[in-house]
């Protein structure tokens, strides 16, 4: 599994390593398939870390279509079920909907009964939250480096490799929140 982002250009480290490694993985005699997600709906817990009910993010109106973990292992599954099929294929993989953070939390606040609102912060501001959290300088370059590719559309798109390869429609944001609720209830007093 790589990621939407890897390319030879990237200004992530991280996401040109995946990049690299999908080419070294290319002239193995093994046949090979890359699996490129764009951003997890898991992310939507990670951000919701502080139960503020703000998601404070350096995304701008970029877009993506958030995607489960459970819809990227069945679709590995039916791949390692039946791989010659795939050999060679990349797969971008992405959930149902197409959304911007302003999107995403008004389906949150649906899904919860309560008030999300995304919050668009500037890419310092981010840094100082990921380096608040402990996060390690690799991971924070990573991000702060996929949130500029992610304001120029590189997250952006649909596609139904999900229900064709997987077998199933992709899991929607308030589908997600439903399944994950006990991540995003507040603590009480």
């Amino acid at each position: 599994m790589s990621q939407v982002s890897a390319r030879r250009n990237t200004a992530s480290n991280a996401a040109r390593q995946h990049w690299v490694a999908e080419r070294v993985l290319d002239h193995s005699p093994v046949p090979v398939t890359h699996i490129r997600p764009t951003f997890f709906a898991q992310w939507l817990i990670d951000t919701w870390a502080d139960g503020t009910g703000e998601l404070r993010l350096p995304f701008a109106d970029g877009r993506h279509a958030p995607i489960a973990e459970s819809d990227q292992a069945k679709v590995i599954a039916a791949i390692l079920e039946d791989p010659a099929p795939h050999a060679g294929q990349i797969y971008p993989l992405y959930g149902a909907e197409e959304l911007n953070h302003y999107e995403i939390a008004a389906k949150m606040s649906r899904a919860l009964d309560r008030e999300v609102t995304y919050v668009p912060i500037e890419l310092d501001e981010f840094a100082a939250i990921l380096h608040g959290r402990g996060a390690p300088d690799h991971l924070i370059q990573h991000l702060l480096a996929v949130a500029v590719d992610y304001r120029n559309g590189v997250f952006a798109g649909t596609n139904d490799l999900v229900k064709t390869i997987g077998g199933s429609d992709p899991l929607d944001v308030e589908g997600f929140i439903a399944q994950n609720r006990a991540a995003f209830d507040l603590p009480t007093a």
